[in-house]
């Protein structure tokens, strides 16, 4: 079976521009038998991790990638916005790639889009592959005449040439032609792909709507995921390329990909570290809390506390927690210098001698019989965590604490991805629809669309109480409702996390700014996947 490589690829996280999930376009890929993918996201990297590892899963080489926005400059605020793909080459070029995401969030780069200027862009080293992207490209954009054009065209390794239908694409193909004769820099093949199949081409066709999201002539474009032959069959049925050209730019799929070098993810455990001698301070530590409590009564000289003491240190010692609990055991003792209460002791923390000792907790193990096994052990194969409870008022200060103690490159808050419910999908589905029966039915009242508000709820209410029913009487809205259900389409941080890393999180995991805050681009079960130290502050 002949092979090529979907490089230019949007998934849900490409937030209200598609509703298929990374994991459907990579088992159709396998099912295909091809070798490598790569997702090309709006803008971020989105849940990369999960990606990677769902690839390695199906042993198909994943690739990390973007769909960045380009602007002339950041000195004027013009909405110009042009696409443009970028691939990491290696893991040099993926750190690179995820440092210009977190540079095109920030305030002065943010203009509607997140955005890298031109010369950044053309700054850009040879760990990255540049690709030309679609219609939106400043290739196709720009005049013949703007002395920027040549710039940019001398910086892209690719020009990438897609089988859609419409005279606007059939014209560009042809002056990409001619591009790549010029300059001497080949063609690829890219599909943009947004959707698995038609069904889920359909159902982002019906977000879109719901969101009153509009794309000009998208009926001429063919967005869904296609097989070799299908897609030399588009090209041969566009009509605007030779054969022997647009054949080779399907084989540079390939060509690019094996180019690509393949990266392991580190998930050895990453405890951040605030001293060169932390074991010394540690120990010092330990030893000036316990002679103080000896000292007010506070406990008694009782053998235990020294057994537990001396365990529990090679414990730590061993798994690498001994920076993690005196940081521990800082944090809650600034939090009780300045008058912010926090709670006794929350979970399998409450084992832990050292960390009553230290203050960490007001729960004395001694006393109570707890288990130190559960917090710490050995055999340890998950990075540990201590929940601390602090009142909600007062979280940002303890953020701003950790944030300032370990610095802006080593912290960062959360990424969660917010999804469509069953019920959120009925009224994303119901108002698509009550928009389309307005086109349709333009003379009457809006109140008599069987999908107006008014009667959503009792149709959600039929859902709750017989769905087969429901499904009967709604068979337009409920044929969309599976595509649908569990869509991503929108981007927040987790409420209580915060990470604090031994090694920078802007270009090693991707970060993003939103609202002042820098947030990771992986979810809470990505972090522990790749065992990044995350701070619960709960209340």
């Amino acid at each position: 079976m002949s092979n090529y490589t979907v490089f230019h690829l949007h998934t849900d996280r490409s937030l209200l521009d598609s509703c298929t999930n990374y994991k459907d376009y990579i088992d159709r890929a396998s099912e295909l038998e091809q070798t490598a993918i790569c997702f090309t996201e709006h803008g971020n990297t989105y849940n990369w991790v999960e990606k990677k590892m769902y690839c390695e899963e199906k042993q198909i080489k994943y690739m990390h990638g973007v769909e960045i926005y380009l602007t002339r400059t950041h000195d004027e605020k013009v909405r110009d916005n042009f696409h443009t793909v970028l691939i990491a080459k290696n893991f040099d070029g993926v750190k690179e790639i995820n440092s210009l995401i977190d540079l095109s969030t920030q305030p002065d780069h943010f203009y509607y889009k997140n955005r890298i200027s031109f010369d950044e862009f053309c700054n850009i080293s040879d760990n990255v592959i540049k690709i030309s992207a679609c219609l939106a490209s400043p290739l196709n954009v720009l005049q013949n005449n703007d002395i920027e054009l040549s710039r940019l065209l001398r910086h892209y390794d690719y020009y990438e040439i897609q089988p859609h239908h419409s005279e606007e694409q059939k014209e560009y193909n042809l002056k990409l032609w001619n591009f790549s004769k010029n300059y001497n820099k080949p063609l690829i093949a890219g599909t943009d792909t947004h959707s698995l199949n038609t069904y889920k081409a359909e159902c982002r066709s019906i977000l879109q709507r719901a969101k009153k999201i509009t794309y000009s002539n998208e009926d001429q474009y063919d967005l869904t995921y296609k097989s070799y032959d299908e897609l030399v069959e588009l090209f041969h049925s566009q009509g605007c390329l030779p054969e022997d050209v647009y054949m080779t730019a399907i084989h540079n799929t390939n060509v690019m990909a094996d180019c690509v070098c393949e990266f392991q993810l580190d998930k050895t455990f990453k405890y951040p570290k605030l001293y060169p001698n932390e074991e010394e301070v540690f120990l010092q530590r330990i030893r000036d809390n316990y002679k103080d409590k000896l000292a007010k009564g506070i406990i008694t000289n009782d053998k235990r506390y020294a057994e537990h003491i001396q365990e529990e240190i090679r414990v730590l010692k061993k798994i690498g927690m001994v920076g993690f609990m005196l940081f521990m055991s800082e944090l809650m003792t600034w939090c009780k210098e300045n008058g912010i209460p926090y709670g006794n002791c929350r979970g399998s923390v409450g084992g832990s001698t050292i960390a009553y000792i230290l203050d960490i907790i007001d729960l004395n193990p001694i006393v109570w019989n707890t288990v130190f096994s559960r917090f710490a052990n050995e055999d340890r194969v998950e990075i540990g965590d201590i929940d601390i409870d602090i009142s909600p008022s007062q979280r940002e200060l303890v953020y701003k604490y950790i944030i300032d103690r370990f610095g802006n490159d080593y912290t960062s808050y959360i990424l969660a991805i917010g999804t469509i419910s069953d019920k959120g999908t009925i009224d994303e589905i119901g108002r698509a629809l009550h928009y389309i029966w307005i086109d349709k039915n333009p003379k009457k009242k809006e109140t008599e669309s069987p999908y107006h508000f008014s009667k959503m709820m009792k149709i959600k209410e039929l859902y709750d109480t017989d769905l087969e029913k429901a499904k009967q009487k709604y068979p337009e809205l409920f044929y969309y409702f599976d595509g649908l259900l569990n869509t991503a389409i929108s981007q927040s941080m987790h409420p209580a996390g915060i990470i604090a890393s031994p090694v920078t999180l802007p270009d090693n995991y991707g970060t993003f700014w939103n609202d002042g805050k820098r947030i990771i681009s992986i979810n809470m079960e990505e972090v522990h996947e790749v065992s990044l130290v995350k701070y619960d502050i709960l209340g």
